[in-house]
């Protein structure tokens, strides 16, 4: 099973949010959170246009399904999995996910070398 297949859906994703949220003030390091949230905040300023009504805004803005080849295709919509799947070309819902969880990985290992040159000079 994919991701996809078994979503956690809303709740788990406002508690997973707000648990990231609480820990991260609580344990005065709300700035390192935000930077570990570069492919999010990507994927917001991606989607910002057409949440803010500049561009039509669909009302599933997810990538199409070929069902004779089982291979995604990006849409012109905002999100980062769209941007992705355009970049790359079609690929498999597996695929995509291992490029996404790499693109995350090297997200955060850019975050962690970040984190360490601030450390000293900003607090």
């Amino acid at each position: 099973m994919y991701p996809s297949s078994v979503f956690v859906g809303d709740t788990y994703t406002y508690f997973a949010g707000m648990t990231l949220a609480v820990v991260g003030i609580l344990g005065h390091f709300s700035e390192t959170l935000l930077i570990f949230f570069i492919p999010q905040v990507l994927n917001f300023l991606l989607s910002l246009p057409q949440l803010s009504g500049y561009v039509k805004c669909p009302r599933h803005r997810l990538p199409r399904f070929d069902p004779q080849t089982g291979l995604l295709t990006g849409t012109n919509d905002g999100t980062v999995v769209n941007l992705f799947l355009r970049q790359f070309g079609r690929m498999s819902e597996k695929s995509l996910c291992i490029v996404l969880l790499i693109f995350q990985a090297i997200g955060c290992c850019f975050c962690f070398v970040l984190r360490w040159f601030l450390a000293g000079w900003y607090k």
